[in-house]
Parts: C-alpha cells; structure tokens; sequence
C-alpha cells in the first residue's frame, strides 16, 4: 500500500528529514483505548505474579484484572484495579517519570463506611503486614490516629 505523506503546516521543505519525520507521527497511531486497557491488565498481571508469588499470585486469575486507559488531561497513566472482595480493591500502574516502576495500592473501606484507605504496597512482606492488620479489624481499616496503623483517610467512593 501506497500512502502520500503531506508536508506539515509549518513551512519546512518537502522533502526535509524534519518534515518526513513530522509526517511519520502524524500517521502513527497511538494505542487505542482498548489497546490500553488490554496493556495496563497484562502489565498488572505480570507484576502480582513475579512480584506477589506467594500471595497475589496465587489468588488472582489474569481476567481479574480491569483496564482503563491514561487520563493525559489529567496526568494519569494507564491502570488495572481487581476487585478482591468485600469492599477491597488492587490497583496497578506504571510510572512514567524516569524509572517506569510498577505502583501496587491496596484500597481499603475504613470502618466508619464513610471513606477508604490507600496503602502503596513495597513487596510481598508489606502485604502481609497489611493484612495481618485487616484480618484483625475485619477487612476495614481502622481509625487508628496518629498509632501509624492504617486510619480513614476521607477518601468518598
């Protein structure tokens, strides 16, 4: 196939390598929402599991993951949340500052009902002290002050 490249708008030369490589973005698609939503679900996947072995791993099939595309208004890469079960929530990103590391939340309802509780997770030991405080509070995150336990952080649904 066949395609005629238009020069830009910005009075370069036709023909110019910088008018060329202009062209060759102007036809290059990006990623589709879909796309993106099938990438950050992959991306999530691959992380619980090399990551998570012991734990996440173990529990969470790859179509448990839910994919939304990057709010570029808004600054907000591409991510994947699963649903864990009564109330609680995964979330998955990637960073793209200068590291792209993957970023794991565990979002939690607190207790009063009215808010939920973030907590960025490091590594696998991290999880289970985390859950090990859930398991004794239920599930919820408890109003635990200024204790350094997981408290409301006044987060609405």
């Amino acid at each position: 196939m066949t395609e005629t490249l238009m020069p830009p708008l910005t009075g370069l030369t036709n023909g110019s390598p910088l008018a060329a490589l202009f062209d060759i973005v102007a036809t290059t698609a990006r990623l589709n929402r879909e796309e993106e939503c099938d990438s950050a679900e992959t991306a999530a996947a691959d992380h619980v599991y090399g990551a998570y072995p012991d734990t996440f791993g173990r529990v969470l099939e790859h179509d448990a993951w839910t994919g939304y595309p990057a709010l570029r208004d808004h600054a907000i890469e591409p991510s994947a949340m699963a649903y864990l079960d009564n109330g609680l929530w995964l979330h998955h990103t990637i960073t793209h500052d200068a590291d792209y590391r993957d970023v794991l939340t565990l979002v939690v309802p607190c207790v009063c009902g009215r808010g939920y509780t973030a907590t960025r997770l490091d590594d696998e030991s991290d999880l289970l002290e985390v859950l090990e405080e859930l398991r004794t509070a239920g599930g919820r995150s408890a109003h635990g002050g200024d204790t350094g336990g997981l408290y409301c952080a006044g987060s609405t649904a």
